[in-house]
């Protein structure tokens, strides 16, 4: 339990440091780029992701599991990082060559040319391997040298909308040198093969079969992007990624849990040990929940006076559409639960690949009907949508094939003092116009009320694990 601990925090300062420093930066950028900026960097990114997807070829979650269930074994452990390292390079240079083939020669070309960065990057990618070994100590320290890096560009260098190749440069520099410096230290962990003894054909199959999932889950969460700035227009893709940044955060910091969980559940499920990996998630789901289900209520209430503050006067379109997704903040993290602490330790991936093909015909489906006609709240529908029927068909899935059962009374507790925050702080703040301070407030009687009112329901799951000393 103890290094399970150790690894939450390791792995919460990795996601904090890759979040909170872009954040700091938001502001800057969102200033300096403006709509018409952020959304054409959102939207040659968006294309570059899939040739970033096919680089990986499934090595990511599938890597993860396999080294995890050799991790034991130097010779094995060693032999299976040079194989599924050389299939992904591969994979990578085929995506490199048809992504410079197919980029369009159009204004944004400079720009398409720099992203290719990121696929260079993935080219090196090997944090699935010390997620594996659960060494996330190291993975750590890589994101913060390299966002604190990006962070200091940023600061000095992107001035105004000028500086949009810069500003894409320097985040693809940022992932380039966070894989290149794990590499520095991978080498003292395994052994160097024979290219003769290695069979780099068999994990093609199984690596394939987390491929089709990761192809599904891109189009849903990501072909919003490409369609909105294809139809509609590259101002429109700035509002809607500046829209969802504030969720990005917290469902970054809530998966936390999940990542650090993936490699423990592997090894129980290798043992077969299912009973006690069912009870876990038990733990786990409701400590998701009772941070989730707040922090939905908490983005209604403070987007009206957070946006003019943290992303400018540009950006005020926004105050009406971030409320909106607010519900993704508790649909997708329990969605991603079950998938990674469930379903992929016990290489159950039917049902995982069914739940995100799922979602990707919604995505397309509704993403191509609705962004014609209403813009950016067509794609904002399709991302609900999809997000809901995904986590809809896991959790029923999940419930169906255990004997795992929601803990109704802890989460009606939880609605509950998060209605009461929610009203506490708009009541108290109505009559004040938008500020920092009006912010600060809000964020204050939110915490506050919503711990005090859960510890009186006795429903407080941080004062629990504070006397278990966990």
């Amino acid at each position: 339990m103890m290094s399970t601990f150790k690894n939450f925090f390791y792995q919460s300062i990795f996601q904090l440091t890759k979040i909170l420093l872009p954040i700091i930066t938001v502001p800057i950028v969102s200033n300096a780029l403006g709509p018409n900026g952020l959304g054409t960097y959102n939207y040659t990114n968006s294309i570059a992701q899939y040739f970033v997807l096919i680089a990986g070829l499934g090595v990511g979650l599938y890597g993860n599991r396999e080294i995890a269930v050799n991790r034991d074994n130097r010779k094995n452990l060693s032999k299976s990082f040079w194989e599924l390292f050389i299939m992904s390079f591969i994979a990578s240079i085929i995506a490199l060559l048809f992504y410079f083939i197919i980029i369009p020669s159009d204004h944004n070309r400079v720009y398409f040319i720099i992203q290719s960065m990121i696929i260079l990057a993935a080219m090196f990618d090997i944090s699935w391997f010390f997620m594996g070994v659960e060494d996330f100590r190291l993975v750590s320290l890589s994101s913060i040298i390299s966002q604190v890096i990006s962070f200091g560009l940023i600061v000095l260098f992107v001035r105004d909308s000028s500086d949009l190749g810069l500003y894409i440069f320097i985040q693809g520099l940022n992932l380039l040198v966070s894989q290149l410096f794990m590499w520095l230290f991978v080498l003292k962990k395994i052994n160097f093969v024979s290219f003769k003894e290695l069979n780099i054909l068999k994990h093609l199959k199984p690596s394939f079969t987390y491929f089709i999932p990761k192809v599904a889950i891109l189009l849903y969460t990501n072909l919003n992007k490409t369609i909105l700035g294809f139809m509609d227009s590259e101002t429109a893709v700035g509002y809607y990624a500046n829209t969802l940044i504030l969720n990005s955060v917290i469902i970054t910091l809530l998966s936390t849990i999940d990542t650090v969980l993936l490699p423990k559940f592997s090894n129980l499920a290798s043992k077969g040990d299912k009973n006690y990996l069912v009870d876990t998630m038990k733990t786990s789901i409701n400590i998701q929940l009772f941070f989730s289900i707040p922090a939905m209520f908490g983005i209604i209430m403070i987007s009206s006076s957070l946006v003019p503050i943290f992303f400018g006067g540009k950006f005020l379109f926004i105050k009406k559409t971030i409320p909106l997704v607010a519900p993704l903040v508790v649909i997708i993290p329990l969605g991603t639960s079950i998938s990674r602490q469930y379903l992929i330790p016990l290489n159950k991936i039917k049902e995982y690949n069914k739940t995100v093909i799922w979602g990707a015909i919604v995505s397309i489906i509704t993403n191509v009907l609705l962004i014609p006609k209403i813009g950016i709240y067509g794609a904002i529908v399709g991302t609900l949508l999809a997000e809901f029927f995904v986590t809809f068909i896991r959790v029923y899935d999940f419930l169906k094939i255990t004997n795992f059962r929601f803990d109704l009374a802890f989460i009606l507790k939880s609605v509950m003092s998060s209605m009461c925050m929610f009203i506490l702080g708009k009541a108290l703040t109505h009559s004040m116009a938008d500020s920092s301070m009006v912010l600060i407030i809000q964020v204050l009687i939110g915490i506050i009320s919503y711990l005090l009112l859960m510890t009186l329901l006795k429903a407080n799951i941080l004062l629990k694990f504070l006397r278990n000393k966990i």
